[in-house]
């Protein structure tokens, strides 16, 4: 009777063992580990992915449980290994990718991290925070034209992302694309109007391209709407003279002189310019004014020196000149210009004396 009971007792638990399924043991544990985790209970959750992952190793949903919070609880190489083995298992499970992004990320492998962006955006192409993560990286990372491609892609589905063109507009024009840069630019000045940097950008774009009208434009724009920009002022200098507008250059001058009273330079080139004009009277106040700055500036002495030439006052120029040839930097020029002078005044001088000796030949007669 006992051995009948004993047997009884052993086959129940046979039977019993041999009803239990592997894979449905293994979804209570994973059910289970869950609930633990939303309730703050890590450890025991942890415990429960562990069993799952045991129970149906072959099932990469328990796997990427696992190597997610054991990921949270800073046990990097648990998670790793759960979560490589959970890609091996379903290279479609997306949630992995993620994960393992971030890990890599805190270990500063930027290539493992691209790649996981990247097998995400093979899965699912949509995914635009990962398509702008994977940019940015690119960008980082010095690849240029893989980062230019990734923003272009983005701008396609948001084409007024201010964000957006400026990465494409900073990375085609970076990369030597420079048609291309400034489309984007002029939809970015009509997106942002009055954004000063992105207008500078597009007039340096526009020298670059030989459109110096276009820059000039620009610059000007910019001095009028900030009589302070200096730069502004400085750049309608340049293209003003390359294209021979006077008038600009003239008010470029006069807008730097205003923003930097002290520099004799800006001084001596207006100066000059009143004089190609032949207002002589206002380039010799503009030269007074710059010789009490700096009284011993060559630069300023050798346009005063040519405003009293121009005027007849020789003597004068003379001095001028004289003075000027002590700034080693004008020395040679002034030398020369003494030379040619002392060559006009003895020719004045012969011609005077040829007028005065005809007057008393004519009174002799």
């Amino acid at each position: 009777m006992i051995h009948y009971l004993v047997y009884n007792i052993i086959l129940i638990c046979v039977i019993s063992s041999a009803e239990v399924d592997p894979s449905s043991e293994a979804r209570k544990r994973y059910v289970r580990g869950v609930r633990y985790e939303r309730n703050g209970l890590f450890e025991d959750a942890l415990a429960q992915y562990r069993m799952a992952a045991s129970l149906d190793p072959e099932n990469a949903k328990y796997r990427c449980a696992l190597g997610e919070l054991a990921y949270r609880l800073k046990k990097v190489r648990e998670a790793k290994d759960a979560l490589l083995k959970a890609v091996d298992l379903d290279s479609t499970y997306i949630r992995t990718y993620y994960i393992l992004a971030r890990i890599y990320y805190d270990e500063a492998k930027y290539d493992s991290v691209m790649r996981m962006y990247q097998n995400i955006l093979n899965l699912d192409p949509n995914r635009e925070d990962v398509r702008r993560s994977l940019a940015e990286l690119y960008r980082y990372e010095g690849m240029d034209s893989e980062a230019l491609h990734e923003f272009e892609v983005l701008l396609k589905g948001s084409p007024e992302d201010v964000e957006l063109l400026s990465a494409v507009g900073a990375l085609r024009l970076k990369l030597g694309r420079l048609k291309e840069a400034l489309e984007v630019y002029d939809r970015l000045v009509r997106l942002r109007p009055g954004d000063w940097k992105v207008e500078r950008t597009m007039a340096r774009i526009k020298v670059k391209l030989g459109d110096y009208d276009g820059a000039l434009k620009i610059y000007r724009s910019l001095a009028e709407k900030d009589s302070s920009d200096y730069e502004a002022f400085l750049r309608v200098l340049t293209i003003s003279r390359r294209l021979g507008r006077r008038d600009d250059e003239v008010r470029a001058l006069e807008g730097l002189i205003r923003l930097k009273p002290e520099d004799t330079r800006f001084i001596a080139e207006l100066a000059r310019v009143y004089i190609d004009e032949g207002r002589l009277d206002k380039a010799r106040k503009l030269l007074d004014r710059g010789l009490k700055l700096a009284p011993n500036d060559g630069a300023i002495l050798i346009v005063s020196g040519e405003c009293y030439w121009r005027n007849g006052e020789m003597e004068r120029a003379l001095e001028e000149y004289r003075r000027a040839s002590a700034d080693p930097r004008w020395k040679e020029y002034a030398e020369r210009m003494i030379l040619t002078l002392r060559a006009e005044i003895e020719q004045e001088e012969l011609r005077e004396k040829e007028k005065e000796f005809f007057r008393r030949g004519r009174r002799g007669s």
